[in-house]
């Protein structure tokens, strides 16, 4: 199944040409490497394909009903919300009844009484009836990975290298069925970087890197 088509575009500033008449596609799960030397153009071309940049001609289809997640070099993170809130932006019914359940944990801990109790057990029903266990497992194995402890932190408080790996774990958490990478392994260390190549090796990932 075709996920992606570039056809025929190009791209200058002025009188400089970054490329001309690109024309490629991306089927379900294959893995694809954009190389060039510095300068060329590849972080414009993934700018185009995710619809952040416009060519100058040729277009960019993408399969109408497939998620995409982008990891741009400088990940535009709101400043003003906490980690927990970047990462579980999404309004999926899973990541709802997981942030409930985690809220509900907190309130139960914080205040025991009936009413906190009894939104506890709503939480733990609903995370049983989509199957959400094995889905928040999978959260804080990113998150641990990662690196990323404190979710109470602002995205204002944290470093360059910080927000990308907050940017990559909310990427990796949402599951998208094509995944656009612009240099993933900056600010990460060995083991990030191993564990990440592990993860993207699935079969069912589909890759433009």
């Amino acid at each position: 199944m075709n996920l992606l088509s570039v056809d025929s575009i190009s791209k200058s500033y002025g009188v400089r040409v970054l490329f001309q008449n690109v024309s490629f596609g991306i089927d379900e799960g294959q893995k694809v490497a954009l190389v060039a030397r510095n300068g060329a153009g590849k972080s414009t071309l993934l700018r185009i394909i995710t619809g952040k940049d416009t060519p100058d001609s040729g277009k960019v289809i993408l399969r109408n009903d497939i998620k995409v997640g982008y990891l741009d070099q400088e990940p535009d993170l709101p400043s003003n919300v906490s980690i927990q809130e970047a990462i579980f932006s999404s309004n999926s019914p899973v990541i709802n009844a997981i942030k409930e359940y985690e809220m509900a944990v907190k309130l139960s801990e914080d205040n025991h009484n009936d009413e906190h109790a009894h939104r506890l057990e709503k939480a733990i029903t609903q995370m049983d009836l989509l199957k959400a266990w094995d889905y928040e497992v999978k959260i804080k194995e990113v998150l641990s990975k990662l690196d990323i402890h404190d979710l109470n932190q602002y995205i204002n408080t944290l470093s360059g290298g910080q927000q990308k790996r907050v940017a990559l774990a909310k990427l990796i958490i949402d599951e998208p069925q094509l995944i656009i990478m612009d240099e993933p392994t900056n600010h990460l260390d060995l083991d990030m970087i191993e564990w990440m190549e592990s993860y993207l090796q699935r079969s069912d990932i589909s890759l433009l890197l």
